[in-house]
């Protein structure tokens, strides 16, 4: 992982203070759920969903938000390949996500999630990179540890995840990352991604946009809402590496333990 991209997560989270403002590339990915148990009737819901959520997504200011999007049932497609959100192209990612077709099938995560790995790693993981995962259901294929770590060591800086309805909340719990991460169905009461992994609960698929929106505003809010920070001072730039080599400390010490 980029020195760059480390120090940009630790800086926003520790929330130092600012100097000139630093331009930065915020990867967003986003895995929907088109299994059998979503229906098409929900499927729209998510769509215009996620399609609505964009537009909360900053076009203008120092940061720029590329976004991709995954849908998965027994297998995955790459929806939406990663592109820089504009105040231009806006509408027309709302419509391309709109029109994504609902398929049923199987539930597996990681098909959605390597594809959109995949993706990124092709062009170049940003400063900071974010991945999203809804879902209704249990999924099959690796195990929540293995997938979560293959993630973090391919480059996603945090994965956080929405609940709808019946799911398996062991399985996303173990999957969220930083972990351990932490379940609520507050929407308004969600941790910084980056600090913390999280697992949105959502009674029904009803409730998908509101959670989703709140999702998003919070994300952009700790990404800096258009700046990442740099430090204004010697004294600053060793408390974010302090920062960074504690987070390299927790992160070494989980591998450990999980390996064991």
């Amino acid at each position: 992982m980029k020195l760059r991209k480390c120090f940009a997560g630790v800086v926003i989270a520790l929330g130092v203070g600012v100097g000139p403002a630093q331009a930065a590339l915020i990867d967003l990915g986003f895995a929907l759920d088109r299994s059998g148990s979503v229906g098409g009737t929900n499927w729209s819901t998510v769509v215009n969903g996620l399609a609505n959520a964009l537009s909360l997504i900053p076009t203008s200011g120092t940061n720029q938000y590329r976004i991709a999007v995954s849908s998965f049932a027994s297998t995955a497609t790459l929806d939406l390949a990663p592109t820089i959100v504009t105040s231009g192209n806006l509408v027309s990612l709302q419509d391309i996500i709109r029109g994504l077709t609902y398929t049923g099938g199987g539930t597996n995560i990681s098909t959605a999630t390597t594809a959109l790995t995949t993706a990124y790693t092709g062009l170049g993981f940003g400063d900071l990179s974010l991945l999203n995962i809804s879902t209704d259901g249990s999924s099959s294929g690796p195990a929540a540890l293995d997938l979560r770590n293959s993630l973090v060591t391919a480059g996603w800086d945090s994965i956080s995840a929405e609940a709808i309805g019946s799911f398996n909340l062991t399985y996303l719990e173990a999957l969220v990352s930083p972990n351990p991460g932490v379940t609520t169905s507050d929407p308004n009461a969600l941790p910084n991604p980056l600090q913390q992994g999280f697992v949105l609960t959502v009674n029904s698929f009803a409730g998908y946009e509101g959670a989703l929106a709140a999702k998003v505003r919070r994300v952009v809010d700790d990404t800096g809402g258009g700046t990442v920070p740099e430090p204004t001072s010697l004294a600053l730039l060793g408390l974010g590496m302090f920062g960074l080599a504690a987070m390299r400390r927790r992160r070494d010490e989980g591998m450990l333990q999980t390996a064991a």
